[in-house]
Protein backbone atom coordinates (compact mmCIF):
# COMPACT_ATOMS: atom_id res chain seq x y z
CA UNK A 1 0.00 0.00 0.00
CA UNK A 2 1.13 3.40 -0.76
CA UNK A 3 1.57 5.60 2.19
CA UNK A 4 -0.65 8.74 2.06
CA UNK A 5 1.06 12.04 2.43
CA UNK A 6 -0.61 14.32 4.86
CA UNK A 7 -0.11 18.15 4.73
CA UNK A 8 0.52 20.15 7.81
CA UNK A 9 -2.60 22.21 8.48
CA UNK A 10 -0.57 24.85 10.30
CA UNK A 11 1.87 25.24 7.43
CA UNK A 12 -0.95 25.42 4.94
CA UNK A 13 -2.65 28.17 6.91
CA UNK A 14 0.56 30.15 7.16
CA UNK A 15 1.16 30.03 3.42
CA UNK A 16 -2.35 31.22 2.72
CA UNK A 17 -1.94 34.04 5.15
CA UNK A 18 1.35 35.04 3.56
CA UNK A 19 -0.21 34.97 0.14
CA UNK A 20 -3.10 37.06 1.32
CA UNK A 21 -0.70 39.48 2.97
CA UNK A 22 1.34 39.72 -0.18
CA UNK A 23 -1.79 40.25 -2.19
CA UNK A 24 -2.93 43.00 0.17
CA UNK A 25 0.53 44.59 0.11
CA UNK A 26 0.56 44.52 -3.65
CA UNK A 27 -2.87 46.06 -3.69
CA UNK A 28 -1.81 48.78 -1.28
CA UNK A 29 1.28 49.45 -3.39
CA UNK A 30 -0.82 49.69 -6.51
CA UNK A 31 -3.18 52.05 -4.74
CA UNK A 32 -0.27 54.14 -3.51
CA UNK A 33 1.24 54.17 -6.98
CA UNK A 34 -2.03 55.21 -8.53
CA UNK A 35 -2.43 57.89 -5.87
CA UNK A 36 1.12 59.11 -6.44
CA UNK A 37 0.56 59.19 -10.18
CA UNK A 38 -2.67 61.09 -9.68
CA UNK A 39 -0.95 63.55 -7.35
CA UNK A 40 1.92 63.92 -9.83
CA UNK A 41 -0.50 64.59 -12.65
CA UNK A 42 -2.36 67.05 -10.44
CA UNK A 43 0.84 68.83 -9.47
CA UNK A 44 1.95 68.93 -13.09
CA UNK A 45 -1.39 70.35 -14.19
CA UNK A 46 -1.33 72.87 -11.35
CA UNK A 47 2.25 73.87 -12.25
CA UNK A 48 1.36 74.23 -15.91
CA UNK A 49 -1.70 76.30 -15.02
CA UNK A 50 0.41 78.41 -12.66
CA UNK A 51 3.07 78.83 -15.32
CA UNK A 52 0.47 79.89 -17.89
CA UNK A 53 -1.01 82.31 -15.39
CA UNK A 54 2.45 83.72 -14.65
CA UNK A 55 3.03 84.16 -18.38
CA UNK A 56 -0.30 85.95 -18.74
CA UNK A 57 0.51 88.18 -15.76
CA UNK A 58 3.98 88.88 -17.17
CA UNK A 59 2.52 89.69 -20.60
CA UNK A 60 -0.11 91.93 -19.00
CA UNK A 61 2.56 93.63 -16.91
CA UNK A 62 4.73 94.15 -20.00
CA UNK A 63 1.76 95.57 -21.92
CA UNK A 64 0.92 97.88 -19.02
CA UNK A 65 4.54 99.04 -18.81
CA UNK A 66 4.55 99.78 -22.55
CA UNK A 67 1.32 101.75 -22.24
CA UNK A 68 2.64 103.68 -19.24
CA UNK A 69 5.90 104.39 -21.09
CA UNK A 70 3.94 105.58 -24.14
CA UNK A 71 1.76 107.82 -21.95
CA UNK A 72 4.86 109.17 -20.20
CA UNK A 73 6.50 109.95 -23.55
CA UNK A 74 3.34 111.63 -24.85
CA UNK A 75 3.04 114.00 -21.90
CA UNK A 76 3.83 117.64 -22.76
CA UNK A 77 5.10 118.01 -19.19
CA UNK A 78 8.62 116.95 -18.34
CA UNK A 79 8.90 114.04 -15.89
CA UNK A 80 12.22 113.20 -14.20
CA UNK A 81 12.97 110.61 -11.51
CA UNK A 82 16.14 110.69 -9.42
CA UNK A 83 17.18 107.75 -7.25
CA UNK A 84 18.43 108.07 -3.68
CA UNK A 85 21.93 108.92 -4.91
CA UNK A 86 20.67 111.76 -7.09
CA UNK A 87 21.16 109.96 -10.41
CA UNK A 88 18.43 110.48 -13.01
CA UNK A 89 17.04 107.01 -13.67
CA UNK A 90 13.95 107.93 -15.67
CA UNK A 91 12.93 110.83 -17.90
CA UNK A 92 10.54 111.43 -20.75
CA UNK A 93 11.05 113.16 -24.09
CA UNK A 94 9.45 116.42 -22.92
CA UNK A 95 11.97 116.67 -20.07
CA UNK A 96 15.00 116.27 -22.34
CA UNK A 97 13.59 118.71 -24.92
CA UNK A 98 12.66 121.38 -22.36
CA UNK A 99 16.06 121.17 -20.68
CA UNK A 100 18.02 120.80 -23.92
CA UNK A 101 19.79 117.65 -22.74
CA UNK A 102 19.98 113.92 -23.26
CA UNK A 103 18.78 111.45 -20.64
CA UNK A 104 22.38 110.62 -19.78
CA UNK A 105 23.34 114.27 -19.24
CA UNK A 106 20.31 115.23 -17.13
CA UNK A 107 21.99 114.22 -13.88
CA UNK A 108 24.56 117.01 -14.29
CA UNK A 109 22.22 119.50 -16.02
CA UNK A 110 22.71 123.06 -14.74
CA UNK A 111 19.21 124.01 -15.88
CA UNK A 112 17.68 121.14 -13.89
CA UNK A 113 19.76 122.09 -10.84
CA UNK A 114 18.52 125.70 -11.12
CA UNK A 115 14.92 124.47 -11.17
CA UNK A 116 15.41 122.16 -8.20
CA UNK A 117 17.00 125.00 -6.23
CA UNK A 118 13.86 127.11 -6.73
CA UNK A 119 10.91 124.71 -6.32
CA UNK A 120 7.56 126.24 -7.19
CA UNK A 121 9.14 129.24 -8.91
CA UNK A 122 9.40 130.09 -12.61
CA UNK A 123 13.07 130.16 -13.58
CA UNK A 124 14.53 131.67 -16.79
CA UNK A 125 17.03 129.25 -18.33
CA UNK A 126 19.04 129.14 -21.53
CA UNK A 127 19.25 125.67 -23.09
CA UNK A 128 20.42 124.20 -26.37
CA UNK A 129 17.62 123.77 -28.90
CA UNK A 130 17.20 120.93 -31.39
CA UNK A 131 19.04 123.02 -34.00
CA UNK A 132 22.02 123.54 -31.70
CA UNK A 133 21.19 127.20 -31.08
CA UNK A 134 20.64 128.63 -27.57
CA UNK A 135 16.98 128.91 -26.60
CA UNK A 136 15.62 131.00 -23.74
CA UNK A 137 12.81 129.38 -21.77
CA UNK A 138 10.90 130.06 -18.58
CA UNK A 139 10.42 126.78 -16.72
CA UNK A 140 8.46 125.91 -13.60
CA UNK A 141 9.09 122.79 -11.51
CA UNK A 142 7.48 120.81 -8.71
CA UNK A 143 9.10 118.01 -6.73
CA UNK A 144 7.89 115.14 -4.54
CA UNK A 145 9.56 112.27 -2.71
CA UNK A 146 9.24 108.74 -4.09
CA UNK A 147 8.33 106.51 -1.12
CA UNK A 148 9.43 102.87 -0.84
CA UNK A 149 7.43 99.93 0.57
CA UNK A 150 8.84 100.49 4.05
CA UNK A 151 7.76 104.13 3.97
CA UNK A 152 11.23 105.55 3.45
CA UNK A 153 12.09 108.03 0.64
CA UNK A 154 13.94 106.25 -2.16
CA UNK A 155 14.12 109.03 -4.73
CA UNK A 156 12.65 112.27 -6.08
CA UNK A 157 10.05 112.94 -8.75
CA UNK A 158 10.45 116.27 -10.59
CA UNK A 159 7.72 117.71 -12.84
CA UNK A 160 8.80 120.44 -15.29
CA UNK A 161 6.36 122.78 -17.08
CA UNK A 162 7.17 125.25 -19.85
CA UNK A 163 5.76 128.65 -18.87
CA UNK A 164 7.40 130.57 -21.73
CA UNK A 165 4.24 131.10 -23.80
CA UNK A 166 2.08 131.69 -20.73
CA UNK A 167 4.45 134.34 -19.39
CA UNK A 168 4.71 135.91 -22.84
CA UNK A 169 0.91 136.04 -23.08
CA UNK A 170 0.71 137.60 -19.62
CA UNK A 171 3.27 140.21 -20.62
CA UNK A 172 1.38 140.95 -23.83
CA UNK A 173 -1.83 141.43 -21.86
CA UNK A 174 -0.05 143.85 -19.54
CA UNK A 175 1.31 145.73 -22.55
CA UNK A 176 -2.17 145.82 -24.06
CA UNK A 177 -3.51 147.32 -20.84
CA UNK A 178 -0.80 149.97 -21.01
CA UNK A 179 -1.58 150.58 -24.67
CA UNK A 180 -5.27 150.95 -23.90
CA UNK A 181 -4.48 153.62 -21.33
CA UNK A 182 -2.03 155.21 -23.75
CA UNK A 183 -4.65 155.12 -26.49
CA UNK A 184 -7.12 157.00 -24.33
CA UNK A 185 -4.47 159.62 -23.63
CA UNK A 186 -3.29 159.83 -27.24
CA UNK A 187 -6.79 160.12 -28.65
CA UNK A 188 -7.54 162.93 -26.24
CA UNK A 189 -4.45 165.00 -26.92
CA UNK A 190 -3.62 164.26 -30.57
CA UNK A 191 -6.16 166.64 -32.06
CA UNK A 192 -5.55 169.34 -29.45
CA UNK A 193 -1.78 169.22 -29.91
CA UNK A 194 -1.58 168.90 -33.68
CA UNK A 195 -3.45 172.11 -34.46
CA UNK A 196 -1.14 174.43 -32.49
CA UNK A 197 1.86 172.38 -33.62
CA UNK A 198 1.01 173.01 -37.25
CA UNK A 199 0.79 176.72 -36.52
CA UNK A 200 4.12 176.72 -34.67
CA UNK A 201 5.84 174.80 -37.45
CA UNK A 202 4.35 176.97 -40.17
CA UNK A 203 5.28 180.27 -38.57
CA UNK A 204 8.76 178.96 -37.70
CA UNK A 205 9.26 178.19 -41.39
CA UNK A 206 8.15 181.70 -42.38
CA UNK A 207 10.48 183.28 -39.83
CA UNK A 208 13.38 181.17 -41.05
CA UNK A 209 12.85 182.49 -44.59
CA UNK A 210 12.37 186.15 -43.68
CA UNK A 211 14.94 186.69 -40.95
CA UNK A 212 18.41 187.87 -41.91
CA UNK A 213 20.30 187.58 -38.63
CA UNK A 214 22.01 184.12 -38.57
CA UNK A 215 21.29 183.40 -34.92
CA UNK A 216 17.61 184.20 -35.32
CA UNK A 217 17.44 182.02 -38.42
CA UNK A 218 18.99 179.14 -36.48
CA UNK A 219 16.53 179.64 -33.62
CA UNK A 220 13.61 179.61 -36.02
CA UNK A 221 14.97 176.40 -37.52
CA UNK A 222 15.20 174.82 -34.07
CA UNK A 223 11.59 175.80 -33.36
CA UNK A 224 10.48 174.10 -36.57
CA UNK A 225 12.58 171.02 -35.80
CA UNK A 226 11.11 170.81 -32.30
CA UNK A 227 7.56 171.03 -33.62
CA UNK A 228 8.27 168.24 -36.10
CA UNK A 229 9.70 166.06 -33.33
CA UNK A 230 6.59 166.61 -31.22
CA UNK A 231 4.42 165.75 -34.23
CA UNK A 232 6.44 162.54 -34.67
CA UNK A 233 5.92 161.65 -31.00
CA UNK A 234 2.17 162.23 -31.24
CA UNK A 235 1.97 160.12 -34.40
CA UNK A 236 3.93 157.37 -32.67
CA UNK A 237 1.61 157.44 -29.68
CA UNK A 238 -1.44 157.15 -31.91
CA UNK A 239 0.15 154.27 -33.83
CA UNK A 240 1.12 152.37 -30.67
CA UNK A 241 -2.33 152.92 -29.22
CA UNK A 242 -3.86 151.16 -32.21
CA UNK A 243 -5.23 154.25 -33.83
CA UNK A 244 -3.77 153.45 -37.25
CA UNK A 245 -3.91 150.47 -39.59
CA UNK A 246 -1.68 148.94 -42.25
CA UNK A 247 -2.14 150.09 -45.84
CA UNK A 248 -0.33 147.28 -47.63
CA UNK A 249 1.29 147.67 -51.03
CA UNK A 250 4.05 145.83 -52.88
CA UNK A 251 7.34 147.32 -51.68
CA UNK A 252 10.90 146.73 -52.87
CA UNK A 253 12.68 145.36 -49.80
CA UNK A 254 16.08 146.65 -50.92
CA UNK A 255 14.85 150.15 -51.77
CA UNK A 256 13.09 150.25 -48.41
CA UNK A 257 16.35 149.55 -46.59
CA UNK A 258 18.40 151.94 -48.71
CA UNK A 259 15.91 154.77 -48.16
CA UNK A 260 15.98 154.24 -44.39
CA UNK A 261 19.79 154.19 -44.27
CA UNK A 262 20.12 157.24 -46.55
CA UNK A 263 17.64 159.20 -44.44
CA UNK A 264 19.62 158.57 -41.24
CA UNK A 265 23.03 159.08 -42.86
CA UNK A 266 21.93 162.50 -44.08
CA UNK A 267 21.86 163.65 -40.44
CA UNK A 268 25.11 162.06 -39.21
CA UNK A 269 28.78 162.98 -39.22
CA UNK A 270 29.78 159.81 -41.07
CA UNK A 271 31.80 158.35 -38.18
CA UNK A 272 30.28 154.88 -38.65
CA UNK A 273 30.97 152.55 -41.57
CA UNK A 274 27.87 151.11 -43.22
CA UNK A 275 27.25 148.08 -45.38
CA UNK A 276 24.06 146.55 -46.78
CA UNK A 277 24.02 142.82 -47.57
CA UNK A 278 21.32 141.87 -50.05
CA UNK A 279 20.05 138.36 -50.76
CA UNK A 280 19.07 137.92 -54.40
CA UNK A 281 16.25 135.59 -53.35
CA UNK A 282 14.43 138.56 -51.83
CA UNK A 283 12.78 141.05 -54.15
CA UNK A 284 9.59 142.56 -52.77
CA UNK A 285 7.37 142.29 -49.73
CA UNK A 286 3.81 143.26 -48.90
CA UNK A 287 3.50 146.00 -46.31
CA UNK A 288 2.83 149.61 -45.43
CA UNK A 289 5.80 151.40 -46.98
CA UNK A 290 5.55 154.54 -44.83
CA UNK A 291 5.34 152.63 -41.55
CA UNK A 292 8.02 150.09 -42.48
CA UNK A 293 10.37 152.88 -43.51
CA UNK A 294 9.78 154.55 -40.16
CA UNK A 295 10.44 151.27 -38.32
CA UNK A 296 13.72 150.73 -40.18
CA UNK A 297 14.82 154.33 -39.61
CA UNK A 298 14.33 153.77 -35.90
CA UNK A 299 16.50 150.64 -35.96
CA UNK A 300 19.22 152.28 -38.02
CA UNK A 301 19.19 155.37 -35.79
CA UNK A 302 19.31 153.14 -32.71
CA UNK A 303 22.40 151.37 -34.08
CA UNK A 304 24.04 154.72 -34.75
CA UNK A 305 23.33 156.02 -31.25
CA UNK A 306 24.69 152.78 -29.74
CA UNK A 307 28.19 153.61 -31.05
CA UNK A 308 28.74 157.38 -30.70
CA UNK A 309 32.47 156.99 -31.36
CA UNK A 310 31.88 155.21 -34.64
CA UNK A 311 32.10 151.60 -35.71
CA UNK A 312 30.62 149.26 -38.27
CA UNK A 313 26.91 148.76 -38.93
CA UNK A 314 25.61 145.96 -41.17
CA UNK A 315 22.06 145.82 -42.54
CA UNK A 316 20.97 142.48 -44.01
CA UNK A 317 17.97 141.54 -46.13
CA UNK A 318 17.30 137.80 -46.47
CA UNK A 319 14.50 135.22 -46.68
CA UNK A 320 13.08 134.21 -43.30
CA UNK A 321 15.25 131.60 -41.60
CA UNK A 322 12.16 129.56 -40.62
CA UNK A 323 11.44 128.69 -44.26
CA UNK A 324 8.27 130.80 -44.49
CA UNK A 325 7.60 133.41 -47.18
CA UNK A 326 8.48 136.21 -44.74
CA UNK A 327 11.45 138.56 -45.12
CA UNK A 328 14.10 139.08 -42.42
CA UNK A 329 15.70 142.52 -42.14
CA UNK A 330 18.40 142.80 -39.48
CA UNK A 331 20.64 145.60 -38.23
CA UNK A 332 23.92 144.68 -36.49
CA UNK A 333 26.00 147.28 -34.67
CA UNK A 334 29.35 147.51 -32.91
CA UNK A 335 28.01 149.03 -29.70
CA UNK A 336 27.88 147.56 -26.18
CA UNK A 337 24.95 145.25 -27.01
CA UNK A 338 21.74 144.69 -25.06
CA UNK A 339 21.87 142.46 -21.94
CA UNK A 340 19.54 139.46 -22.13
CA UNK A 341 17.53 140.64 -19.13
CA UNK A 342 16.73 143.96 -20.86
CA UNK A 343 15.82 142.68 -24.33
CA UNK A 344 12.11 142.67 -23.63
CA UNK A 345 12.07 145.83 -21.59
CA UNK A 346 13.74 147.99 -24.25
CA UNK A 347 10.66 147.39 -26.43
CA UNK A 348 8.33 148.90 -23.83
CA UNK A 349 7.05 152.45 -24.37
CA UNK A 350 9.03 155.19 -22.59
CA UNK A 351 11.91 152.90 -21.57
CA UNK A 352 15.25 154.47 -22.47
CA UNK A 353 18.82 154.41 -21.21
CA UNK A 354 19.61 157.81 -22.75
CA UNK A 355 18.91 161.09 -21.02
CA UNK A 356 17.83 162.70 -24.30
CA UNK A 357 15.76 159.72 -25.48
CA UNK A 358 11.96 159.47 -25.46
CA UNK A 359 11.78 155.68 -25.19
CA UNK A 360 9.37 155.51 -28.12
CA UNK A 361 11.57 154.54 -31.09
CA UNK A 362 11.94 150.80 -30.49
CA UNK A 363 8.45 150.55 -28.98
CA UNK A 364 7.01 152.15 -32.12
CA UNK A 365 9.04 149.82 -34.35
CA UNK A 366 7.76 146.85 -32.37
CA UNK A 367 4.17 148.05 -32.77
CA UNK A 368 4.56 148.59 -36.52
CA UNK A 369 5.94 145.08 -36.98
CA UNK A 370 3.08 143.63 -34.93
CA UNK A 371 0.59 145.55 -37.08
CA UNK A 372 2.09 143.63 -40.02
CA UNK A 373 1.75 140.31 -38.17
CA UNK A 374 5.53 140.09 -37.81
CA UNK A 375 8.04 140.05 -34.98
CA UNK A 376 11.05 141.96 -33.64
CA UNK A 377 13.85 140.04 -31.95
CA UNK A 378 17.07 141.12 -30.25
CA UNK A 379 20.23 138.99 -30.19
CA UNK A 380 23.98 139.41 -30.09
CA UNK A 381 25.47 140.74 -33.31
CA UNK A 382 27.26 138.33 -35.62
CA UNK A 383 31.04 138.19 -35.32
CA UNK A 384 33.18 140.23 -35.79
CA UNK A 385 30.69 142.84 -34.56
CA UNK A 386 30.31 142.98 -30.80
CA UNK A 387 27.02 144.82 -30.33
CA UNK A 388 23.39 143.87 -30.82
CA UNK A 389 21.31 142.54 -33.69
CA UNK A 390 17.76 143.84 -34.12
CA UNK A 391 15.82 141.65 -36.57
CA UNK A 392 12.47 142.38 -38.19
CA UNK A 393 10.48 139.50 -39.66
CA UNK A 394 7.81 140.80 -42.04
CA UNK A 395 5.29 138.28 -43.46
CA UNK A 396 4.41 138.71 -47.11
CA UNK A 397 0.73 138.67 -46.17
CA UNK A 398 0.43 141.32 -43.42
CA UNK A 399 -2.52 141.19 -41.05
CA UNK A 400 -3.51 144.83 -40.91
CA UNK A 401 -5.88 146.05 -38.26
Amino acid sequence: MNARRHSDPLATGTSAADAAARSNANGDLDDATRTLVAITHGLKSAYEALEQRAQRVEAELERTNRELAAILEALPTGVIVRDGRGTVVRSNRAATELLGATHESLTASEALAALENAPGATVPVTVTGSDGEPVERRLHSRAANVIGQAGEPIGTLVIVDDRTELDALTERLLVQDKMAALGTLAAGIAHEIRNPLNAIGGFAGLLEKRLDEPTAVRWAGLIGQGSREIESIVTGLVTMAGGESVVATTVSAHELVEAAVDRVLAHTDGASAWSIERDVRVDTLEGDEVKLRQALRNLVDNALVAQPDGGRIVVRVAPASDGSDAVDISVDDDGPGVPAELRKRVLEPFYTSRAEGTGLGLALTHTIVQLHGGSLSIKDASSPLTGARFSLRIPNSPTGR
